[in-house]
């Protein structure tokens, strides 16, 4: 119990320093290409956040944990909004403009509806896959035509003399210190305590695994909302869910064919998340210490229900 402790710490510190680096190269590549942070938070931090989602499920998909795969998945995307959002507005306002943000939850919502239809069979087959990853070619492309988006607070001011290179190579090096410390923190530390208790594969993959996995996007989201980069912070949690979905799991489904037992609850509880988060865009122009505890509260009550539901 003492070592799975010690990895639980070292991973964290893994994905402190990773984010770090990740946010700033991200940060850079907006201001170089001129690019805003909302669109490089959709994009380039939300894959960048999202590896850990994809090596894991395509390890427990290799050696036969299905329920690890869409537990994996969905867990995490319900993580990102009631934990990855919700924690860090108890302690920073996030203001942004629904305008700006509609585009992003909307294919959010097609992500997750695309999914509901294709796991009524209870399998997720390759031309499924494919159909997955033709949406997300279209999702970056649409993403990156609208590059005069604005984000919140007018972020892309005060630009400065960067070198891409360099803040490539900051999000490379970011993105492997969050998937190692993604890595000591699932695998050496966190499943390693929660199997000694016998729950079932599909409760660990949706809480445990998915909270680790959803760790790098809680990092990256309190170090943009640190520097007041809440473009960044909100592409990369929107990003990121949509990633999981039609990246990941298009992913995996071309490796092999993927059973998937019955998750519509999980989904639709992920879905209620997003429009409660489009519905506190809409009319309250963002996040707040309220809005934030209300989503803990919600992630809360998802965590009993796959324990005890």
């Amino acid at each position: 119990m003492l070592s799975s402790i010690f990895f639980l710490l070292i991973g964290s510190l893994g994905l402190f320093y990773g984010s770090e680096w990740l946010v700033d190269g991200a940060k850079d590549v907006a201001k170089k290409l001129k690019i805003s942070d909302l669109v490089i938070g959709l994009t380039v931090v939300s894959i960048g956040t999202s590896f850990p989602e994809l090596v894991v499920g395509i390890i427990s998909s290799l050696e036969g944990h299905a329920d690890f795969v869409i537990g994996n998945v969905l867990g995490s995307n319900v993580a990102n909004i009631g934990l990855a959002l919700g924690l860090p507005a108890l302690f920073y306002k996030m203001d942004f403009e629904y305008k700006n943000v509609i585009s992003a939850f909307m294919y959010n919502l097609l992500a997750c509806g695309v999914l509901y239809y294709v796991i009524l069979d209870n399998q997720i087959s390759s031309s499924d896959s494919q159909i997955f990853l033709f949406l997300f070619i279209i999702y970056i492309i649409a993403s990156f035509l609208r590059p005069n988006i604005t984000s919140c607070n007018n972020e892309m001011e005060n630009e400065e003399d960067v070198c891409l290179k360099k803040a490539f190579g900051r999000l490379f090096a970011g993105s492997l210190v969050l998937y190692a410390g993604s890595e000591l923190f699932i695998s050496n530390g966190a499943a390693p305590l929660v199997r000694e208790f016998g729950f079932s594969e599909k409760a660990i993959g949706m809480t445990v695994v998915a909270m680790g996995t959803s760790l790098p996007e809680l990092f990256v989201t309190i170090t943009a909302l640190s520097r007041k980069e809440v473009g960044i912070s909100l592409g990369n949690i929107i990003g990121s869910n949509i990633f999981n979905i039609l990246f990941v799991l298009g992913v995996i489904g071309l490796i092999g064919p993927l059973e998937v037992s019955n998750v519509s609850f999980e989904l639709f509880f992920g879905v209620g998340l997003l429009c409660l988060l489009a519905f506190l865009s809409f009319f309250y122009k963002g996040l707040n210490k309220l809005s934030g505890f209300l989503l803990i509260l919600i992630y809360i009550l998802f965590l009993y229900l796959q324990f005890y539901g």
